[in-house]
């Protein structure tokens, strides 16, 4: 069943990242560089232990815009590592990026444009975990989750999703209310799920607004994933 849950993710990335990697990169030369829309991220995720701070570039506002890379004499750096060109072999999207071992969660990208413009922007996100003693769950009513770690801040949300012997049967559940601690199973989307074993992954994201960006703006995602949780459903 994890197999199934990477398959979900993976889905979800291919959809959210189709909208840009169907086009062909562009040399950021060719475009005026307070025309750039950047987006950073880090991500880590507990099932590998391992922490990955990425960066994009598109022309335009937003994700959606034409990807970019990089022209000689521009880079991004993350705490002080400047962060390597990938392409990613699913949706063929280009990033620059850099992985670690273990929790990074605080870090500090600087990309410098070709006009000799940088900019800089902190990142720092909270850590979550499931219930010490989540084994079952029912299907025949709500079930609100308390999870373990900090309350949500501003800018902050938690989703979760949960899949039984098909990921065709995944349900997806959110939260983004200042100063909870826990997150609501609704019984209409329990009882779409099969009896038996359900695997569950949960992301604490925190969203801040952009800190130094060009004019066509920017985005920075922190995100935090505990290790995958398998329950039983009742």
């Amino acid at each position: 069943m994890q197999k199934q849950i990477v398959l979900i993710l993976s889905l979800l990335f291919v959809i959210v990242s189709s909208l840009t990697s169907c086009l062909e990169a562009e040399p950021s030369e060719t475009v005026d560089q307070d025309r750039i829309f950047t987006n950073y991220e880090v991500f880590y995720n507990a099932n590998e232990d391992i922490t990955t701070a990425h960066a994009t570039f598109h022309f335009g506002t937003g994700i959606t815009g034409t990807p970019l890379e990089l022209s000689e004499g521009s880079e991004v750096t993350f705490n002080g590592d400047v962060l390597i060109k990938t392409t990613e072999p699913l949706t063929n999207l280009l990033m620059y990026k850099r992985e670690y071992t273990g929790l990074v969660d605080e870090g500090t990208f600087v990309w410098t444009d070709l006009d000799g413009n940088v900019f800089e922007n902190t990142i720092s996100f909270k850590s979550i975990d499931y219930p010490a003693d989540l084994t079952t769950i029912s299907r025949d009513s709500s079930f609100e989750m308390f999870w373990q770690g900090d309350s949500l801040g501003y800018n902050e949300d938690v989703i979760m999703v949960m899949n039984g012997d098909s990921e065709f049967d995944a349900q997806t559940f959110t939260q983004t209310a200042t100063g909870t601690t826990s997150i609501i199973l609704a019984k209409n989307k329990l009882e779409n799920m099969p009896a038996g074993e359900g695997d569950m992954w949960l992301d604490r994201r925190f969203l801040p607004t952009i800190s130094e960006a060009p004019n066509a703006g920017g985005r920075i995602l922190g995100r935090y994933r505990p290790d995958n949780l398998t329950v039983t459903l009742e």
